[in-house]
């Protein structure tokens, strides 16, 4: 839909009123005319020149509140054995992580105790190493889990857990017929 424009008439023949202008086109002089409808319904074509646009504050439509169940948003892929729960929780934001945070306005120099270099430890607040160290000294302290999750049946998925490479807990195999 698209935005109506409403003016008022300022020289000629409709001087004084109100218009709602719906098109504006140019003659083959190079005249700007906007074709309008009137107070009274009637159409005309007046010059733009002759015209002052009336700038109204935009009024949205009143929010109607739903039910979050109302509407389900589009999401590709099959979901006919899913939930409707998993199926909405499929389309959720994701959270952030913690690398793109905003870096903190507090200063708060420190030397490091590795080189001595002065740096601010507020900077180094939730990244990897010591905080008592700079970030080129800094390092990771803890070494990272992976997991993986081994599907053997459809009630039966396990997760198997790696640390470095090496295998830390295997997943159980699942034999739902007992044939082993």
């Amino acid at each position: 839909m698209s935005k109506i424009i409403k003016a008022q008439v300022i020289n000629g023949r409709y001087a004084g009123g109100l218009v709602r202008i719906t098109n504006i086109s140019v003659d083959d002089s190079g005249r700007k005319n906007a074709a309008c409808f009137l107070d009274n319904g009637n159409r005309a074509n007046i010059l733009v020149s002759d015209l002052k646009i009336i700038e109204e504050a935009s009024q949205e439509a009143p929010l109607i509140p739903k039910a979050k169940t109302v509407s389900m948003p589009f999401i590709s892929g099959s979901s006919s054995s899913r939930t409707l729960t998993h199926t909405k929780n499929m389309n959720r934001t994701r959270i952030e992580n913690k690398t793109s945070r905003p870096v903190s306005s507090k200063v708060q120099m420190r030397n490091c105790e590795s080189c001595g270099v002065e740096y601010n430890s507020e900077e180094r607040r939730g990244l990897p190493g010591k905080v008592t160290h700079c970030e080129s000294c800094a390092t990771e302290t803890q070494n990272k889990m992976e997991g993986k999750m081994i599907f053997s049946h459809k009630t039966g998925a396990t997760i198997e857990i790696t640390k470095d490479g090496e295998l830390k807990h295997e997943a159980e195999t699942f034999d739902p017929k007992g044939k082993s």
